[in-house]
């Protein structure tokens, strides 16, 4: 019995060391900032300088491998082991989403991938990050939608736009929020005071004072009620 115990005791013991390694594997791979002569850089979690103190300023965490830097007011990015992937040429960016990075350039914001090729062109008023394959982008003072493949799949009409959700977007028109879908079709009508994004398939909305949560296809599972 004492011997089946024991055995038993090993195998699980071998079974939780693999765990354990990936883990520390994992942990081993942070990089923290560090700061001399007034340039950045990184160590690892053992103490050992891995990128060298000769960035002006860095924003953000690797988001997808890569982190923003900035060299002589001009922003880029590199990847983990401090390898320049997309060279500082740009006035502003923004960490990478769903492949894509936003870019500014001469007042102008278009989207990069992880090579830094230019995917989408640089011909936006303002934009937002990838979410659910979707970014607003802002054309003569309005908001739309591009897809990944740069399409304006959302007409730039609209005076306020949030990132799609569950494959809906809240929209703002004439000052009522509805929702739109990926191919640019209003598929609940503004309606409300206010509206939130969908989460689980439920959206909270306020109408005529009242707040409620509606299904993908605007209808009020509960309320609108006054609290």
């Amino acid at each position: 019995m004492k011997r089946l115990i024991f055995s038993l005791a090993c195998l699980v013991l071998s079974l939780a060391l693999p765990a354990f390694g990936g883990q520390q594997k994992k942990q081993g791979a942070s990089l923290y900032e560090i700061k001399r002569d007034g340039k950045i850089g990184f160590i690892n979690r053992q103490g050992k300088e891995v990128i060298p103190p000769r960035y002006d300023d860095v924003r953000g965490g690797f988001m997808e491998g890569l982190t923003r830097i900035q060299v002589d007011d001009l922003w880029g990015f590199m990847d983990r082991s401090g390898r320049v992937v997309v060279s500082p040429v740009y006035d502003d960016n923004d960490e990478f989403s769903e492949g894509l990075a936003r870019v500014r350039s001469k007042k102008k914001w278009g989207f990069v991938d992880h090579g830094g090729k230019v995917k989408i062109p640089l011909e936006f008023e303002d934009a937002g990050n990838f979410r659910d394959g979707m970014a607003k982008v802002k054309i003569n003072g309005r908001w739309g939608f591009v897809d990944k493949a740069g399409r304006k799949v959302v007409p730039a009409q609209y005076k306020d736009v949030d990132d799609f959700t569950e494959g809906l977007a809240r929209i703002k028109s004439d000052g009522k929020w509805g929702y739109v879908g990926k191919s640019g079709k209003i598929a609940i009508q503004p309606a409300f005071e206010s509206a939130d994004a969908f989460v689980d398939g439920l959206a909270r909305v306020e109408v005529d004072g009242k707040k409620g949560y509606i299904d993908h296809s605007g209808r009020f599972v509960w309320g609108p009620v006054k609290y």
